[in-house]
């Protein structure tokens, strides 16, 4: 997510899903996935009435990547712990925070570091963390929209899929209505975390239906962002094409908008990729920026 990155859980998102769970996890996306086809089709009115899907990146290459404002494709500034400290941020900086907004407002913060799930005691602690966060941005600068990345909803790929049982889908649904009670009156836009981690394209949309359901749930209303990233997170090689337009088009059909995060080589440093513009992730987001009206 940020250059700040979140501890990586799942080994080798590449790999298929446990052998011994296998017939589950088939049973499990059959049934989500033909939901899918319907809840398509008649649910999301705050997706289908929408004037405009909105493109946000924040995207680094090196070698000479293009200007994607031309592509219209709009800027997402993010402010991380390499600005705020690891603690609640104080005054300073805040405004080296809202410096990076841009003449839309929009501000996304990342803060990976508070626990909100675990023992009672610590997540409350986070959930105060992070209210006096937001409204210290508040305070400094009232038209900033404001949102928080991979909160709201907690990001879970397991129990959102169905794959522990409805009693562990039931808990995660629970612990995101506490934190967004908490949370959602402090932020203006929401931002759902929807990254690769295994190489099952079903199986990401069931994940990326349920947490955009989620996000839903609890907006009170506000727009859904869903944040992508065109690598796996653990090999971090891009995407093939066809996977890629998969994640755009559910994000299409079911949320707002998309933010495009990226992009790591794995090394040290965070060093960013190098620019291809015949990438096939590139190609199908072309694709799907055609469809939608934003290129020729």
């Amino acid at each position: 997510m940020s250059k700040m990155q979140s501890v990586v859980l799942i080994s080798e998102q590449n790999a298929a899903v446990p052998e011994e769970h296998g017939a589950l996890a088939a049973v499990v996306r059959g049934i989500l996935l033909c939901g899918i086809c319907i809840v398509v089709s008649v649910v999301p009115a705050t997706a289908q009435s929408r004037t405009l899907f909105r493109v946000f990146e924040n995207l680094q290459f090196s070698g000479n990547p293009p200007d994607f404002r031309l592509f219209g494709i709009e800027h997402l500034p993010i402010v991380d712990p390499h600005i705020l400290g690891l603690d609640v941020p104080n005054g300073d900086q805040v405004r080296q925070g809202l410096a990076l907004v841009g003449s839309d407002r929009h501000l996304v913060v990342d803060i990976e570091q508070w626990p909100v799930e675990g023992s009672n005691a610590d997540t409350q602690v986070s959930l105060a963390k992070y209210q006096q966060t937001l409204k210290a941005f508040r305070r400094a600068d009232p038209s900033v929209k404001l949102g928080l990345y991979s909160v709201l909803p907690v990001r879970d790929y397991w129990r959102a899929i169905g794959w522990r049982g409805s009693e562990e889908l039931d808990a995660w649904k629970a612990r995101n209505t506490e934190v967004a009670a908490a949370l959602v009156p402090n932020v203006d836009e929401l931002f759902p975390s929807l990254y690769t981690f295994y190489g099952d394209k079903d199986a990401w949309i069931v994940f990326a239906k349920a947490n955009i359901d989620e996000a839903r749930r609890i907006s009170q209303g506000k727009p859904v962002y869903c944040f992508l990233w065109p690598q796996f997170h653990k090999t971090m090689a891009f995407l093939p094409g066809d996977f890629w337009y998969a994640q755009l088009d559910t994000c299409r059909r079911l949320a707002d908008g998309v933010v495009i995060w990226g992009t790591m080589t794995g090394a040290a440093g965070y060093s960013p990729k190098k620019w291809d513009e015949n990438a096939e992730w590139w190609q199908a987001t072309l694709r799907f920026l055609r469809e939608e009206g934003k290129i020729p």
